[in-house]
């Protein structure tokens, strides 16, 4: 007895490719790149200066974040986040729960 196996005449291996693995951003890495948005050297982040840091994280809704974050971290309401103190933790705190990832 004979058996006959047919394959499609276009069978063609093709290698696998793997996706490039993203990681988190980790709380320094966040912490260094808010302090590197205040552009004006106040020691302290406007919302004009989130929204641009937040958008620089990949954020596709930077006003939002930065919104949300100054309701967060702005403790002594001011209206800006001071690079200096407890207020940049919590921002990174909250920027790090988000879970940006560092582009690949």
């Amino acid at each position: 007895m004979v058996i006959q196996v047919q394959t499609p005449g276009n069978f063609s291996v093709k290698p696998v490719q793997y996706k490039k693995v993203q990681v988190q951003w980790t709380k320094e890495q966040l912490m260094n790149a808010f302090k590197s948005h205040d552009k004006d050297g106040d020691g302290k982040l406007s919302m004009k200066e989130l929204k641009q840091a937040f958008k620089d994280l990949g954020s596709a809704f930077g006003f939002y974040r930065a919104k949300k974050a100054l309701f967060l971290a702005d403790t002594d309401n001011n209206g800006y986040i001071d690079i200096t103190d407890k207020e940049l933790e919590d921002l990174v705190d909250y920027a790090y729960d988000c879970g940006y990832k560092v582009p690949a």
